[in-house]
């Protein structure tokens, strides 16, 4: 049984200032869900319907609580619910520098690029992700459902980017519209790929820090590349280097 304060409290993780006051986020979505049953993550509570309950629940060593339809529908973030929500806890990664490749972002503020990122790096095989403390809210529930589970893979951390850069002597690539054409670099070094916003870039002050300027080759006529978008291209071709 669900009760009226449960449905209220998971209400409130819609909004950034309630998941930052509690440590806690929604995972919403089968896929999503059991990616997270199976994680690190620390889970507080899980509701689902009783058919969800009767499909999965065997080899899941955790209590489930069988909820509605409809209290599902009062707690989903989104129009059409899930017959499966989590209630879990934050991660607290620090920043390090373990794998070949970190990417690091500045500024991305539409949670649907920032999940579909995550899920690049998932595929490449980067574990951890450096973001500027502006950049959106990893625990927004669009970005969460937009990983597809890959967020219970790739660390996500917020950081003064310009001390982050500043401490690390690895190689920096930034990715701008004026640079060397990505397909035609030599000797790419693992390294650090800096992605900017697709209304801003990458801010001023970080340019001051020794890079190579990237840049994916127009030959149309569109302004700019979806952040997502151009990450992936940038990813597939610095390592496949």
């Amino acid at each position: 049984m669900v009760t009226k304060n449960e449905i209220k409290f998971v209400q409130s993780l819609h909004r950034k200032k309630y998941r930052q006051k509690y440590g806690q986020f929604i995972v919403e979505g089968t896929k999503s869900v059991l990616e997270l049953i199976h994680s690190n993550f620390v889970i507080e509570k899980v509701y689902a319907t009783a058919a969800w309950i009767n499909e999965y629940e065997s080899g899941i060593n955790l209590d489930i609580t069988e909820a509605s339809t409809t209290d599902l529908d009062r707690m989903s973030f989104f129009k059409t619910s899930s017959p499966v929500l989590a209630v879990c806890n934050f991660a607290r990664p620090k920043l390090n520098e373990t794998g070949d490749w970190i990417i690091a972002l500045d500024g991305i503020n539409d949670p649907g690029n920032l999940g579909t990122i995550i899920r690049i790096a998932d595929w490449y095989g980067i574990t951890q992700i450096w973001c500027s403390e502006d950049t959106v809210d990893l625990y927004n529930p669009k970005t969460i459902s937009s990983t597809m589970g890959s967020f219970t893979r790739v660390e996500v951390v917020y950081t003064d980017l310009e001390s982050a850069l500043e401490g690390t002597s690895r190689a920096k690539y930034f990715a701008l519209m004026e640079g060397e054409s990505v397909y035609g670099l030599d000797d790419v070094q693992h390294g650090i790929l800096v992605v900017g916003s697709e209304a801003n870039g990458i801010r001023e002050n970080l340019l001051t820090h020794e890079h190579t300027a990237v840049t994916i080759p127009r030959r149309g006529k569109a302004e700019s590349l979806n952040a997502g978008v151009a990450t992936a291209i940038l990813v597939d071709r610095l390592l496949g280097e």
